[in-house]
């Protein structure tokens, strides 16, 4: 029973940055520009999907669910030409929606008593330069992440996996005819061990995120019409099907949730429409396709973004 009890756990939300629109990431507003935003991801799954097999002959854990509002404060401005600078804050309300009897976790899992809990998750912070506009825009960027508050990282339930880090990656895009765009967004994320145990520090947590968006502008530019593809991959970590193999140690299984694997797929499309020459409001939507490691989580997004400079 008890080897049952530590095979039965479950990952993670994945919402990521999955729910955030970045289609703009190639380029960068006016000296002097300043953008305000609140962002809401509305995250739902319903079950852990494996790599493999979890157990037997089943490749998910069913019946262990969370559902997470995610809202995020974020600031953006252009001190000089082609320089901006961000920051973002963003909230979590999670809750346990699966069996609460299924998958107990001797390691914590403190969040998942079917209550709704709310944390602050990671600041982040970073500077993004456009080198070239024409005959494609380029942007790198970097920037760097840190947890605000001792949130849950062990159990069916949790905010996120508690790590500094450092985000460094390239925005591509291109202009088609007067009204198509193409936009990609690729991100190195270097992560910090986590260091609970000698074992668990034994993982990397290095990750890529890839996002891709196409997308055409109506009504004189005020209506902007996408489709997008979010894909993570993680450098490391451990995989649901190495449980029953025995080539994991009590400390690997115990605290598995901040060291898995974890690898997704998301695809769905959205709409912006400029409100004013200030205010844009934003709905977007991304679908699970298939990942491993990972809840089965399809992300829904609300933005709105002020510009009063």
């Amino acid at each position: 029973m008890r080897q049952r009890q530590a095979i039965f756990v479950v990952v993670l939300v994945a919402l990521a940055s999955a729910g955030d629109d970045a289609h703009a990431q190639a380029w960068v507003g006016d000296t002097g520009a300043l953008d305000l935003s609140l962002d809401y991801n509305l995250g739902i799954s319903s079950k852990v999907v494996c790599d493999d097999t979890c157990l037997g002959d089943s490749d998910e854990f069913p019946d262990g669910g969370t559902t997470t509002h995610q809202f995020t404060i974020g600031a953006e401005y252009v001190p000089i030409r082609a320089l901006a600078v961000n920051l973002s804050v963003p909230i979590a309300m999670l809750k346990y929606t699966g069996d609460k009897t299924m998958y107990p976790h001797a390691g914590g899992g403190t969040y998942d008593d079917g209550d709704l809990h709310t944390t602050l998750t990671d600041l982040r912070a970073g500077v993004r330069y456009q080198i070239l506009d024409e005959p494609i825009a380029l942007a790198p960027h970097l920037a760097f992440s840190i947890p605000l508050a001792d949130y849950e990282t062990v159990g069916n339930t949790v905010a996120g996996r508690h790590l500094k880090m450092v985000h460094a990656g390239l925005g591509v895009g291109t202009i088609l005819g007067d009204a198509a765009y193409i936009h990609l967004l690729y991100e190195f994320t270097l992560a910090e061990k986590y260091d609970r145990t000698e074992d668990t520090a034994k993982h990397s947590q290095n990750r890529s995120d890839l996002a891709f968006t196409i997308g055409y502008k109506l009504l004189d530019y005020r209506l902007d019409i996408h489709a997008d593809a979010n894909v993570r991959r993680t450098h490391g970590g451990v995989n649901f099907s190495e449980f029953a193999s025995g080539s994991l140690s009590a400390d690997e299984i115990m605290y598995h949730d901040a060291i898995l694997d974890e690898d997704l797929l998301l695809a769905g499309g959205g709409v912006g429409y400029q409100l004013t020459n200030a205010l844009n409001l934003s709905l977007s939507a991304r679908l699970f396709l298939s990942g491993a490691n990972t809840q089965n989580a399809s992300v829904f997004a609300l933005g709105l973004e002020y510009s009063p400079l």
